[in-house]
């Protein structure tokens, strides 16, 4: 059995009493999708955690700061506290300059600093000394009441809220190295991604949207993610019928308008797209501009200020950029596009096509990641 205690995001731990419970109940829940956890206690910020699992999957649940593997012992004594944490820890810090943090809940007759002044003591001789500034290992004692925890590595989290804690929003994913980023930044901030694609490279694009889906389930805290792909041929026919140099800007609009309305049937209050300010000639803010009008809920960009280089960084720490990078690239407009679309002509080019969008997304194949 391993015990794990577990530091929130410090979003969280800063936050009411009410609703930091509630997070830290939706944190549990998601951990426990991921673990197979035997026991579990709130502890003033911390969650204490018992687990037979791999723990090392706590490094993709969002809500988590840090997490430490400790030992957990039992003490009536200050001497036997001492004695048991020179047991456990004389090895680890043989040969090397170490310090000691502890951390203390509870009725008490000695302080903190008196347990570490005495543990750091009882530890100076198996070590080559006590470096406060910069230890080449750290000696924690975590005590709670007459239980105290040891622990020496600490293990990080990716911080943020847990997935499914802040709402849902219908993201505009073609798989390519942006929307995957995108959506791990908003699954970062609570949010529980809906997923909405245009199979422009048929069956093809959408297994490979469904690999990178696998991979955003890891971070996803045991979520499930929906995916709806639609078929983009008959999109693809209509905007013969508008002029050639805003057939990107007017395939943009229809996308936005079909996650619209997606997001008015999930119950998803916002948009997420992957696009980057000026990134592309349909992502210039003029076309942004053209592009979101008469939506009737945000559109959040997370990557809108992200160079090409910053987001790419993030993709492989996601470990989906491996995979993005082998989808085509499914440019099926021909000729020149517009950097600044004329909003009335935009609008009034619209007219042309014959789209109903309920029919896509009721025509759209539903598959669950």
């Amino acid at each position: 059995m391993t015990t794990l205690i577990l530091t929130l995001s410090g979003e969280i731990a800063i936050k009411s009493e009410r609703t930091r419970k509630r997070f830290e109940h939706l944190l549990l829940n998601n951990i426990s999708k991921v673990l197979n956890i035997k026991s579990y206690k709130f502890e003033q910020g911390l969650i204490l955690i018992e687990t037979e699992d791999d723990f090392r999957k706590l490094e993709k649940v969002f809500g988590i700061a840090h997490f430490y593997k400790a030992e957990r012992i039992e003490f009536d004594t200050l001497e036997r506290l001492v004695e048991k944490s020179k047991e456990y820890f004389k090895e680890k810090v043989k040969g090397k300059k170490f310090a000691v943090r502890v951390k203390r809940v509870g009725r008490h007759n000695f302080t903190s600093l008196d347990v570490a002044k005495i543990i750091g003591s009882a530890l100076y001789p198996y070590s080559k000394g006590v470096d406060l500034e910069n230890p080449e290992i750290e000696v924690h004692v975590y005590i709670r009441d007459n239980e105290a925890y040891f622990y020496t590595e600490v293990f990080n989290g990716p911080r943020g809220y847990p997935v499914g804690s802040t709402g849902k929003t219908v993201v505009l994913f073609s798989g390519g190295i942006d929307s995957p980023t995108a959506t791990w930044l908003m699954m970062k901030r609570g949010v529980l991604p809906i997923i909405l694609n245009f199979k422009l490279g048929g069956e093809l694009h959408k297994n490979m949207v469904i690999n990178e889906l696998r991979v955003l389930r890891e971070w996803s805290g045991g979520h499930k993610l929906r995916a709806y792909f639609i078929d983009a041929m008959p999109i693809l026919l209509q905007l013969s019928k508008v002029k050639e140099y805003l057939r990107v800007v007017m395939l943009k609009r229809i996308m936005y308008l079909t996650a619209d309305k997606l997001a008015e049937r999930v119950g998803a209050l916002s948009i997420t797209t992957g696009e980057s300010l000026s990134q592309v000639s349909s992502q210039t803010m003029k076309n942004l501009y053209v592009t979101e009008y008469g939506i009737n809920r945000p559109v959040f960009r997370p990557l809108i200020g992200f160079d090409k280089s910053d987001i790419i960084d993030l993709a492989k720490r996601i470990e989906t950029y491996e995979l993005s990078i082998k989808l085509p690239e499914y440019c099926t407009l021909a000729g020149k596009s517009t950097i600044s679309a004329d909003l009335k002509e935009v609008l009034e080019e619209e007219k042309k096509i014959q789209i109903n969008l309920e029919s896509l997304i009721e025509n759209a194949e539903k598959v669950e990641v």
